[in-house]
């Protein structure tokens, strides 16, 4: 039988073992938590931008690629007869020819159809304004009619012929892209006109118009720039709104617009047609700056380069329609060069943003902030999908001790702190969006579904977004750049737009202090003693106790509570003790256990809510989350260290769980708890107990040597009891 005694020991031993297996397990995991942790840390990196927008974003409007292309479309012209008196195309053939750009042949803005508008109705009228043969017929009303001679240039008719075609700008520079240069004939591959003589004779297309149309997102920092090399009219409008002006036919002249800081356009354009008076006309010339031709009617002209500022009303972040319109229209070159730098284009949709602070985070001096965004789809034939959403944050506060303080990075946004909605008014309508972690890869920042925009001017056209951010406890200003990846047709582009919000850190008052006010009173709202008053600051702890009154109990012994920030008032009420009543003695009972006596309650001071407009509670749920630092890869699966076969576990789902401060704080408590148990019973590790084999053999062994030893007594006995008998028959 094994003892009481042994069965403890054995006992104490197994759970020791375990014990020590549990805590070396646990050990075992808080190590993979750390070197996860170490793996995180030392794989932390910057999230490449541009500006705030990812710079893994590669698209046309941001990403530097090497090729843009875009559509445009041009209308193939008919040759007109040199007696033509509307006669527009073609000037050389007849013996007509120019060298200056002449500006205001049409008006500074479009038409409500979308085109340019001439100047003039009348070839008499346009004369009389310019002198000039080549824009003497092109005229028309205001919008354009079918009966207009310039109705022709940008619609279809008996002499004009449209074609949708695309171009394709190459990258020249860092983000500077070029199309075109000399000798440039879109049209040499249609029927409409083949057969003009022009065409037969010089074997090339020189008669057609285009128009070329984007958006751009304008950032009016200096460096936007647009240039054009080439004959014959140009004319391009921002927002309908005409910028650069190189109208007329001309030999190949240079112009451009420059977006300037403040949201003006300066403009330059070389050769400008300066006609002179009427009383010139008819004088011969043969200066190289004139113009010359066989009609009685020849002017003389002098040219030079013009510089313009214009107000185009734009401002930075807005997203502007460009509008090329270009025009060839006479023998015998065709030269277009258009050059694009420092400009985000083209932009499919456009985004607005504001932000406003809606209170105060608990325990803290942080504002919480929230971003109210949305993206309109542009295109009115085209639905667009949203791919990816990505929020910068920039902060810049001072502390109170006049410290500067700058922090910038992609907030880490979840489906718990960006929710989206076409209908905003219906609060019931925002749903939450499931976003990836930031990176830096394509799938940084995706939406877990794409969302889809309907064309422009249908239900649906717009998304609308809202998410949050949280300031620093000090005073400063926070701005948030929200940036969206669209894809249309399989052509990706990006609108950005950005919102800042100032916020001011709750004055220090240096020795504030409030008072305490204690009112004693009997039930009949008499003094039953002098009223309390005292001063604390806020936050400090008080506790006063309340005098004794004989015959009197208090209902409150004592108060206690921490100061507000604002004056406290109590009440304490006194009563006389009600008499006990004398009961009837009843048989003794065993006592039980004595009650324990109630603590007075502590009266509770009704608090000022914190944050006053707090988000409802299924917008925010919970406390934000934010990774840190702000706006860094968290999770990058293989540093060189861990390897490929690994990597898989250090990714971001194992991470999001074992790095979370539930599984942190068990397994801590896991492995304190065991290794306290094997610590304490430690001693008994190394106790071996007797198997039942064991036992039973020591038994037998035992008993066997009990038998052998009582034999050898009884043999012992007789013997000496023989030895006796043969000393006694001696002696007889």
């Amino acid at each position: 039988m094994v003892s009481k005694k042994a069965k403890q020991k054995i006992m104490k031993h197994k759970i020791c073992t375990v014990a020590r297996a549990i805590a070396c397990t646990s050990f075992l995991i808080l190590t993979i938590i750390g070197v996860s942790s170490l793996v995180r840390a030392m794989s932390l990196e910057n999230i490449a931008n541009e500006n705030g927008v990812p710079a893994s974003w590669e698209t046309a409007s941001l990403g530097n690629p090497d090729t843009i292309t875009v559509p445009i479309t041009y209308w193939d012209q008919r040759q007109d007869d040199c007696n033509d008196p509307n006669r527009q195309f073609e000037w050389v053939i007849c013996n007509y020819w120019t060298a200056g750009a002449l500006q205001g042949i049409v008006k500074d803005h479009l038409g409500s159809d979308g085109l340019p508008i001439p100047t003039y109705t009348n070839s008499t009228d346009s004369w009389n304004a310019n002198y000039d043969v080549f824009s003497q017929n092109v005229t028309g009303q205001d919008p354009v009619q079918p009966t207009d001679n310039f109705y022709r240039w940008f619609h279809d008719t008996s002499v004009s012929q449209h074609y949708d075609r695309q171009i394709t700008f190459t990258r020249t520079g860092k983000n500077t892209y070029t199309y075109g240069e000399t000798n440039v004939f879109p049209m040499d591959n249609v029927d409409f006109s083949n057969g003009d003589s022009a065409w037969r004779t010089n074997g090339h297309n020189y008669h057609f118009t285009a128009h070329l149309n984007f958006a751009t997102k304008i950032a009016a920092d200096g460096s936007e720039l647009f240039e054009f090399s080439g004959d014959d009219d140009v004319w391009v409008f921002l927002n309908g709104k005409l910028v650069l002006d190189i109208g007329g036919l001309h030999e190949k002249l240079n112009g451009w617009f420059r977006i300037n800081t403040d949201g003006t356009i300066s403009t330059y354009v070389q050769n400008v047609n300066d006609p002179a008076p009427r009383a010139s006309l008819g004088e011969p010339s043969n200066d190289f700056n004139s113009y010359v031709g066989p009609f009685n009617n020849l002017i003389r002209t002098t040219f030079q380069d013009k510089y313009e500022t214009i107000d185009a009303g734009i401002k930075p972040g807005d997203v502007v329609n460009l509008d090329f319109f270009y025009a060839e229209r006479s023998t015998t070159e065709s030269n277009t060069k258009i050059t694009i730098s420092n400009m985000n284009w083209p932009i499919s949709a456009d985004s607005n943003i504001d932000a406003e602070i809606v209170g105060k985070l608990p325990d803290n001096n942080s504002n919480l902030v929230r971003y109210n965004t949305s993206i309109t789809n542009r295109d009115p034939d085209h639905p667009l999908d949203l791919e990816r959403f990505a929020a910068y944050v920039t902060e810049d506060a001072t502390d109170s001790n006049n410290n500067n303080i700058s922090i910038s990075g992609f907030l880490p946004l979840d489906e718990t702190t960006l929710y989206y909605s076409a209908t905003p008014a219906d609060e019931s309508s925002w749903q939450p969006v499931q976003i990836s972690a930031p990176a830096n890869s394509a799938s940084g920042f995706n939406l877990a579904t794409p969302i889809r925009m309907s064309p422009n001017g249908q239900p649906g056209d717009t998304l609308y977004f809202r998410y949050f951010g949280e300031t620093s406890e000090h005073s400063g200003t926070m701005t948030s750049l929200v940036s969206y990846y669209t894809t249309m047709d399989g052509e990706a582009g990006v609108t950005y737009d950005y919102a800042t919000v100032e916020y001011v850190a709750p004055p220090v008052v240096e020795d504030e202090k409030h008072t305490v006010t204690i009112k004693y009173l009997y039930e009949d709202n008499s003094e039953a003693a002098p009223t309390y008053t005292g001063t604390f600051t806020p936050n400090e702890e008080f506790s006063i106790d309340s005098p004794e009154i004989p015959e009197y109990k208090a209902d409150f012994d004592f108060i206690k509570d921490i100061m507000q920030d604002h004056d406290l008032e109590y009440t304490v009420y006194y009563k006389k003790p009600a008499p006990e009543t004398p009961t009837t003695p009843v048989e003794p009972t065993q006592p039980g256990p004595t009650p324990e006596t109630p603590s007075n309650p502590t009266p509770v001071v009704p608090m000022p809510p914190s944050i006053p407009n707090i988000p409802r509670s299924d917008i925010i749920g919970g406390n934000l989350l934010y990774l840190a630092p702000l706006g860094q890869i968290a999770y990058v699966p293989n540093t060189g260290i861990i390897s490929d076969a690994a990597a898989s576990v250090f990714e971001e789902g194992f991470a999001e769980i074992i790095l979370s401060q539930a599984a942190v704080m068990i397994m801590l408590a896991v492995f304190a708890g065991s290794f306290s148990v094997y610590f304490s019973l430690r001693q008994f590790i190394k106790f071996q107990p007797a198997t039942a084999t064991t036992a039973s053999k020591t038994s037998r062994t035992q008993k066997s040597s009990a038998k052998t030893r009582k034999k050898s007594y009884a043999k012992m006995t007789k013997a000496t009891a023989k030895s006796t008998k043969a000393k006694t028959a001696k002696k007889k």
